[in-house]
């Protein structure tokens, strides 16, 4: 008894209960057999509580962003084709409709040819106009009975609008299923 004793306080000495050398693939094998590969139940948890998460499904945008055509900077909203020929020395006078449209406002009146709409950063573009001219290239004629502006420059259709959907279509894959964030934003 007193030798098998002594072999165990040897062995515990070397401390040969830990030092069990396997091959590198074996080592693998065995790490890997002792994995779950199971996939987790999906839940739903707040966007501050999602960081080193997975995504369990595609994450699909349910409307357009912008939902409206809206204004890019502050200006007029107005028809492009208006605006030919317009430069510093020749001016093309739009009379001003008495509607302002700031963001949040629905546009009341439609921007018949020959007219303008004043129309703040973020607004939405009213029916019949197709650009919006920059504040700075216009100015407010006063003397007449009816106001008007002076376009000093020539504006093409679509210019300083966002269409509604051009920065996020509806139906649009915004996060795919198995992406994960890593690291706040």
């Amino acid at each position: 008894m007193r030798a098998a004793i002594v072999d165990s306080i040897r062995r515990a000495a070397r401390q040969e209960q830990f030092l069990e050398v396997v091959s590198a693939a074996e080592a693998r094998r065995r790490f890997e057999a002792r994995l779950e590969r199971a996939p987790l139940a999906s839940e739903s948890v707040p966007l501050a509580a999602a960081l080193s998460r997975v995504i369990a499904a595609d994450v699909i945008a349910p409307i357009d962003t912008p939902p409206f055509d809206r204004a890019n900077v502050d200006g007029f909203a107005l028809r492009a084709a208006d605006t030919l020929g317009a430069g510093p020395g020749t001016p093309k006078r739009l009379t001003l409709n008495r509607e302002v449209i700031a963001c949040g406002v629905a546009p009341a009146l439609e921007v018949a040819s020959g007219t303008v709409t004043a129309i703040a950063t973020g607004g939405v573009i009213p029916r019949g106009a197709d650009a919006v001219v920059m504040i700075e290239h216009t100015e407010l004629i006063e003397d007449d009975a009816v106001p008007a502006i002076d376009v000093h420059r020539v504006v093409t259709s679509g210019q300083f609008i966002s269409y509604a959907g051009s920065d996020i279509a509806r139906g649009e894959t915004l996060l795919r299923r198995g992406t994960s964030r890593r690291r706040a934003l």
